[in-house]
């Protein structure tokens, strides 16, 4: 929510410039959009409490009285209703999707651009990255047709290409001679260095909970899916779950048109659906607790009503708040042989992973609240969730921190991934986790085609001629031992 206020600050003090921002993957920039809501909800919950107060003002002195705190809910309205128009006034504001020519990016994009329209933003056009070269070897040929393809199925979307590079773009430098269509970056010339291919070690067996992280973009989908398939074929006995817990996923994609092993489940965690349930459960809580405090005959209409619209706000966290509630679960069922997560990009990832501790040091807090006032508030079947809340939260981190669980880190050769996943790497080490293995995904052999030599510290890089769509291909992606 803070980035969506700070973007619209830029905005509005910047009213001659340019403001471009570079947002998270699909799941998490729709929670950004969809913030402008969050301010609203909460803008009526504040002015319902505060009608509360100018009732009782008006029913004690007759007569009306502004003060502060009215003017802060409509200066807070006022700033939030101007975002709003920022953003959905289309001479202003144009959200651009990055999509690939591969089906389950395109899929995503599709989602992301009707929810992202139904939410009155423009969508101008989208941009097709890593479109093939200017080369006539079969290579390029076949990602040409996936192009094709890729246009065809957002068309009538207008399309921009953005041609696939030699090399890393992960300077200004490289950036600027790629988009002016200059194949070499200056004083690169030479032939691309001989590089042996790397030695490709199979992953461990599978341990009870297994974690796949990394930058988006890296392959997390796929490899999971990858790893999850082959435990499944080789225990036929024994149950996998395969689940993701990114806002915006693409798991059901990889299994939309063949199914999964009867053994293997595959799940995506439904925020909005669980906070609906979790609303509804919550609301039937609170008017209990209200009619509690209420002598017999008499009603609180402020009270209620601001509660009631306060809990219609999803807070920040929620997505990580259910997936670790999913997680626990499948960790209590005995049944499970194996858990393989594909996570949000590194950041929720690491979030997710402090959520058990910071989750359950609230849910404590809550529970002695609920103790203090027990003679006014009975617990009911909120104190018995929280309790359950608590055993759940305490069951997953001491999971987290065990030999059963592993985290396996998927990265590109090109160096900001390269830096993003040694960062990540740290930040799980350092929170008592074991990194079991990492994947090298995008792994070019070498070959004649002249669209992929470089320059100057080209990287020769292992990559998939076409991108993996059948499962018994998917299969074989990551060797198990």
């Amino acid at each position: 929510m803070m980035a969506w206020m700070r973007v619209g600050e830029l905005a509005e003090e910047n009213s001659s410039a340019i403001v471009i921002v570079d947002t998270a993957p699909t799941g998490h920039t729709l929670r950004m959009l969809g913030a402008a809501e969050h301010f609203r909800q909460f803008a009526s919950a504040l002015e319902s409490m505060q009608a509360k107060h100018r009732g009782m003002v008006r029913q004690f002195t007759r007569r009306d009285v502004r003060d502060a705190i009215d003017d802060f809910i409509d200066a807070f309205e006022e700033r939030a209703r101007r975002r709003r128009e920022v953003l959905t006034d289309a001479a202003q504001s144009a959200f651009i999707p990055v999509t690939l020519s591969e089906a389950w990016v395109v899929e995503q994009t599709k989602r992301l651009v009707d929810e992202v329209r139904s939410d009155g933003i423009d969508v101008p056009l989208v941009i097709l990255n890593r479109t093939a070269a200017d080369c006539d070897c079969e290579r390029c040929r076949q990602q040409a047709k996936r192009d094709d393809e890729a246009r065809e199925a957002l068309a009538p979307m207008r399309i921009v290409d953005a041609r696939r590079s030699c090399m890393p773009l992960d300077t200004a430098g490289q950036i600027a001679t790629w988009a002016g269509g200059v194949r070499r970056v200056a004083g690169g010339g030479g032939a691309a260095h001989d590089a042996a291919l790397p030695t490709r070690h199979p992953l461990p067996a599978t341990r009870r909970l297994t974690f796949l992280a990394g930058k988006g973009g890296v392959g997390k989908t796929t490899c999971a899916a990858s790893i999850a398939l082959q435990f499944a074929r080789k225990n036929p006995n024994e149950r996998f779950t395969v689940i993701s817990v990114d806002p915006a996923h693409s798991l059901r994609d990889v299994f939309a048109r063949e199914k999964a092993p009867a053994n293997l489940t595959v799940e995506a965690v439904d925020t909005r659906e669980k906070w609906r349930r979790f609303r509804d459960s919550l609301g039937e809580e609170i008017e209990r607790a209200i009619g509690a405090l209420t002598p017999q005959g008499m009603s609180v209409q402020y009270d209620g009503d601001a509660m009631r619209k306060l809990v219609e706000i999803a807070p920040p966290g929620a997505d990580e708040l259910f997936a670790i509630t999913r997680l626990a679960d499948l960790i209590a069922d005995d049944s499970q042989r194996g858990i393989i997560v594909d996570t949000a990009p590194t950041g929720h990832f690491l979030r997710l992973i402090n959520l058990p501790k910071t989750a359950g040091e609230w849910v404590k807090e809550f529970m002695r609240i609920l103790l203090r006032y027990r003679e006014l508030i009975p617990a009911g079947s909120l104190g018995e969730e929280l309790i359950r809340a608590s055993r759940a939260l305490h069951s997953v981190d001491e999971m987290l921190h065990s030999d059963d669980c592993g985290v396996i880190a998927v990265t590109r050769p090109e160096r900001i991934v390269v830096a993003e996943s040694k960062r990540l790497i740290d930040a799980v080490q350092q929170h008592g986790m074991r990194v079991t293995s990492v994947i090298a995904n995008y792994v070019t052999p070498e070959n004649d085609c002249s669209g992929q030599r470089a320059g100057h510290h080209t990287i020769v890089i292992e990559r998939r001629d076409a991108p993996v769509t059948a499962l018994a291909e998917l299969e074989t992606l990551v060797p198990i031992s």
